[in-house]
Formats: C-alpha cells, sequence, structure tokens
C-alpha cells in the first residue's frame, strides 16, 4: 500500500518547530504508520510531499539529507519531494492582493502559492506513481487536488481550523480600517472553495465535536472529530509562586494578540492587586509582541523553550487570552495534562470539552480575567481543584495514543468499506 501526504507545513528546524500544527501533523502521520506497517506489510510506502518557501534548499543532495532526518524524527520510512510555493516576482498593492480573491479562491493571498501549474504538476507527479490514498493536511494543501484533472485515489482531509470562521475573526479584530473592511469580500469564496475541498475528501477531519457539528449542519458528510491530543506528562505539584504563564509562537497573529492583551489589559490589574505577580510569556518570535523589549515590570520574554517540564512546574496558573482564530487550543490540553489550574477566553476553549467553573475558569473581559486569575494565586484549594478535573478530561478525551488509533480506524473502516474508486475533482463541479 501507499499513501501519499502533502502538507505546506514544512519543519525547517525540527527543535523548534513543535506549535500545535505540527503536533497535530505528527499525530496523522503515526496513524498512517500504523495504517501503512500494522498488518505487516512489507510493500508499504509513504510519499510526502511539502510545499515549501522558494528560499528553501531544493537540491537533490538537501532532499536526500531531509528526507532521512524526517524519516528518523518521524520513525518511518519516507520518499520525500519538495516543491516550492508560488510568490510573485513584483510585490503587489494591498488592492492587487485582494481584488482576485473576492471572486476567485485559488487567487486569496495564501491559497495562490499553491494553486499555480508548478505546484500542480508537482502533485500529479506524486499522483503518478499511483498512491492507493492521498492525505491532504490543511485547506492551503488542498488547492492541487482541487485543480488537478487527474483520477484521485480515496482521499482524506484533515481541515483543523475552520478557515473561513478563524478568518473573520482575524478581521474582526481591531484597528480596522477600509483596507481590512474589503477582505470581507473574499469570505463567499473561501467558504466556497473550503465547501468544495470537503466535498472532494471522503473523511474531513476537524479538531471538535463543536466543529463537525457546525459543517454537518451546513450539509457536508464525512466530517469526522479529531481532537488535539497530547502525550500525558505526570501532573505536577501546585508552586506557591505567584507566577502566570502564557505559551504560544508568535509567528501566528492570534497569539500576538493575545499577549498584546494579557501584557497590557490583563496584567496591569493583577499588579495592582498584587504587586509581586509575574507573568511569563514564553514561545518563539517574542520580538512580534509590542511590549518585547520595553522592560514592562513583572513580564518574562523566555523565547522558546526546550524543557517545557521546568516551564510548567515554575507556572502557577496557566493563561488563554485567545481572541480569534479557529480549531482547539493545544497549550489548553496540555497545561490541563500536567494538572494546571487555567484561565481563558471563550474562543480560546472553544471546541474543548473541559467546563467552566470545573476545569476552568472561563471569562472575557480584562477585569474579569485579571479577577480570576487573582482568585487562583491566592487560593489552593479552588487551583488544586481545577487542576485535578482538567487533568481527569485530559486523560479520558485528549490522550494522543487514544486519538491515533482512533484516525487509523476511521481510514481502515472507510478504505474498506467499497472499492477503492478513483475519482476526478472536476465530477465536483
Amino acid at each position: 500500500m501507499r499513501v501519499l501526504f502533502v502538507s505546506t507545513h514544512f519543519p525547517h528546524d525540527l527543535r523548534l518547530d513543535v506549535q500545535g500544527t505540527y503536533k497535530r501533523m505528527a499525530m496523522f502521520l503515526e496513524a498512517l504508520k500504523a495504517l501503512l506497517y500494522g498488518q505487516g506489510s512489507r510493500n508499504a510506502q509513504l510519499d510526502v510531499l511539502f510545499y515549501v518557501s522558494p528560499e528553501t534548499d531544493t537540491s537533490p543532495s538537501a532532499i536526500a539529507a531531509t528526507e532521512q532526518a524526517l524519516s528518523q524524527h518521524w520513525k518511518i520510512p519516507i520518499t520525500l519531494f519538495l516543491c516550492p510555493e508560488f510568490v510573485h516576482p513584483q510585490p503587489l498593492s494591498k488592492w492587487q492582493q485582494q481584488a482576485p480573491g473576492m471572486i476567485n479562491f485559488f487567487q486569496q493571498r495564501d491559497l495562490v502559492r499553491t494553486s499555480q501549474p508548478e505546484q500542480i504538476q508537482a502533485f500529479e507527479a506524486c499522483l503518478d506513481r499511483k498512491p492507493d490514498a492521498v492525505f491532504v493536511h490543511r485547506l492551503r494543501s488542498m488547492c492541487p487536488a482541487l485543480l488537478t484533472r487527474k483520477s484521485l485515489p480515496p482521499l482524506f482531509f484533515d481541515l483543523d481550523d475552520i478557515e473561513h470562521i478563524a478568518f473573520l475573526r482575524d478581521i474582526r479584530q481591531p484597528p480596522t480600517r477600509l483596507i481590512t473592511a474589503l477582505y470581507y469580500l473574499q469570505l463567499p469564496a473561501l467558504w466556497w472553495g473550503e465547501r468544495q475541498a470537503i466535498q472532494l475528501a471522503r473523511q474531513t477531519y476537524v479538531c471538535s465535536q463543536h466543529d463537525q457539528d457546525y459543517l454537518t449542519r451546513q450539509g457536508l458528510a464525512g466530517v469526522v472529530s479529531i481532537p488535539n491530543a497530547v502525550t500525558l506528562p505526570r501532573p505536577q505539584p501546585l508552586t506557591a509562586e505567584p507566577t502566570l504563564l502564557l505559551l504560544g509562537a508568535y509567528h501566528y497573529y492570534p497569539n500576538i494578540n493575545a499577549a498584546n492583551f494579557l501584557i497590557e489589559n490583563v496584567f496591569p490589574l493583577v499588579r495592582q492587586q498584587m504587586p509581586e505577580a509575574r507573568l511569563i510569556i514564553a514561545g518563539k518570535q517574542p520580538e512580534n509582541i509590542r511590549s518585547y523589549g520595553s522592560g514592562t515590570p513583572g513580564v518574562e520574554f523566555t523565547g522558546f523553550v526546550d524543557d517545557l517540564e521546568a516551564l510548567y512546574r515554575r507556572s502557577r496558573v496557566v493563561c488563554c487570552t485567545i481572541l480569534s482564530g479557529g480549531g482547539t487550543r493545544v497549550k489548553l490540553v496540555e497545561a490541563a495534562a500536567y494538572g494546571k489550574p487555567m484561565v481563558s477566553t471563550r474562543i480560546g476553549a472553544e471546541g474543548l470539552v473541559f467546563t467552566d467553573g470545573q476545569d476552568f475558569l472561563q471569562r472575557d473581559e480584562p477585569q474579569a480575567f485579571a479577577s480570576a486569575c487573582l482568585m487562583l494565586l491566592q487560593n489552593d484549594d479552588l487551583c488544586d481543584r481545577l487542576g485535578a478535573a482538567a487533568r481527569m478530561t485530559a486523560v479520558k478525551q485528549y490522550d494522543r495514543a487514544n486519538i491515533v488509533h482512533s484516525i487509523q480506524q476511521f481510514m481502515q473502516q472507510e478504505l474498506g468499506r467499497k472499492p477503492q474508486q478513483r475519482v476526478s475533482s472536476k465530477q465536483l463541479n
């Protein structure tokens, strides 16, 4: 059996590229490994096609070295293919960037990168190797499958975030300008493309039952909830240090916005009542945060942290001040697995089965969020109760080993449901 895996999330640095998107991708790759080799097949083969930035070295020697590194990292033999994404040779004005995407899904800013002839040809060259199934990781990677005229084997699609919801939330964030308002005109084309991608796939995976129910109400079939999950660590004792933690990667706009909100609107209110309180902002590229380098009292920017266990050990309360974006937050699943008390916004906790007041505290306004943080910094019993309940929920719902097994079963059942009839994406139109 041969499977083709397609993604735009190329891990340039296996040490640093460990945020939620890469953790989810690795989870599906592990399920594909079990699917391919679970029955002792000697002819199993996993082909991996990454669309990469034009600066990436795609020479044969570089591909061979990367193929070996990824095979060792994922503990599965792969055959690697790299194709540069399309980038306009000349800088475009804002209007030139936006106008085509108002009527054409494939011309939207991110999606145009995988929608040109070179990217389609790279995908078709992999199809010529006759895969028995294709797994596509996220929406941008689906463009070549939607545009090819070649027939397709059964296709599995990890949508992860519902893109049009995440896009709508992002453009609603302040400051709003006329050029930002024009992005609303791209929403119909984005929703159309997303529907086409879901209809092309045998199964589409989303992060939560909440997202599955939403898409099912839109009349879309074959949508399955596959939650983000973690390898369960040992629970940690509660520290007496009055320390809050926000963890994320700050090249991602919702995380940048969350950090700005926490540092500028919430943490000053905490410090008014508890001057000794500290806030740890952990994760790579903190220089994108407005207050980075300004010496904000009580705020520590750690950058990327190798030892997450040590980071959580010194943190009493985990904050999730996400105000936009989609999908679910791995940072909350991870914190719960460590048994940490958590405060989150509604969007931050969206799609997760944690219960407000039982597993965590949900607050949206700065004053309410700060009050919840102060309550947890001062109340050991409440911290212990919330942390223990969240840990129990994580064990039941978000154990990575169980989720990987579920993915394998879903794909296995779908592949065995009926003959693997090859279809063309053009049959959808």
